[in-house]
């Protein structure tokens, strides 16, 4: 029998070795995850918490720009300032009370007249647009009565009550006659000899 047994040949088992998971290796595999998730979370929420203020401040001003597109409108202004001119006084005063005419323009008729045909012709008072610019005489008053008052009278506000026009008006008009008028400096400004009669009556006048 023990022939038999020794004559059976037993296959040869390779040896199997079995190693049990480190308890190092898993904590520090395991800790590894953790830190990963962790600094990821970690970065998201910061990113989130720096993001989040401009991300408000973006939507508060989108909306306040759809505010404004559909009131075009920043402030109620109440009640509009009603307007009455008084250009058309000028034409009275020319005709029946030149003193008047002198006294708001603070040159008399034919001078008005004279500095009205010198500038009416210049490019400044054309244009291509469809809002067509006030007559060329409206303009000079305007630019006089400013130009002749000082202080709060010849405030855009007040000029622009007086004349019946908006403030932007009332610039547009200066800035056309000055510019008319500078082209022909050397033909609206003299300046008397130092022996004329004009410059002997105002050294007189300023000596008294």
């Amino acid at each position: 029998m023990s022939s038999d047994t020794s004559g059976m040949s037993s296959p040869a088992l390779s040896p199997m070795v079995l190693s049990p998971p480190s308890p190092a290796s898993s904590l520090a595999s395991s800790w590894g995850s953790m830190s990963v998730d962790s600094e990821s979370t970690s970065t998201v929420s910061t990113t989130d918490m720096i993001i989040a203020p401009y991300t408000q401040l973006l939507d508060t001003i989108e909306a306040l720009r759809d505010e404004v597109e559909a009131a075009h409108v920043l402030e109620d202004l109440g009640e509009p300032i009603p307007k009455a001119s008084q250009l058309p006084l000028l034409s009275h005063f020319a005709e029946h009370h030149p003193s008047l005419f002198q006294k708001k323009l603070r040159v008399n008729l034919e001078v008005f007249d004279d500095i009205l045909d010198q500038i009416s012709s210049h490019p400044v008072f054309q244009n291509q647009s469809n809002n067509k610019q006030l007559p060329v005489s409206i303009q000079l008053a305007i630019f006089l009565y400013r130009a002749s008052h000082y202080g709060n009278a010849c405030s855009l506000e007040d000029v622009g009550q007086w004349a019946g026009v908006s403030i932007g008006m009332v610039v547009n008009c200066t800035h056309r006659v000055i510019a008319a008028l500078l082209d022909q400096h050397d033909e609206f400004v003299y300046i008397p000899g130092a022996q004329s009669e004009e410059m002997q009556c105002a050294r007189a006048f300023t000596e008294s």
